[in-house]
């Protein structure tokens, strides 16, 4: 992301509801809804065996901290 998408005075980063997961899903939305133009690079992730740990996101919890701005922004409950 561009550091001159983060000026633009309609993306409010500074809400206390974007405390989790919810950060990067509410850019990539409201970069979309404003017109910016959008590409997905490809990258290489590797994960260290699963011995060393698991995740830490929480299944359900996790998994709506993701969702969770696309329905806020999308009904209009949030800005």
């Amino acid at each position: 992301m561009r550091l001159s998408l983060f000026a633009d005075p309609r993306i409010d980063l500074d809400q206390d509801w974007l405390n989790a997961y919810e950060l990067e899903p509410y850019i990539f939305f409201k970069a979309i809804r404003l017109g910016c133009r959008v590409c997905e690079v490809p990258v290489t992730k590797i994960y260290p065996p699963k011995e060393l740990g698991y995740t830490k996101m929480k299944p359900i919890t996790g998994w709506w901290s993701i969702l969770r701005p696309i329905f806020l922004l999308g009904f209009g409950i949030r800005k």
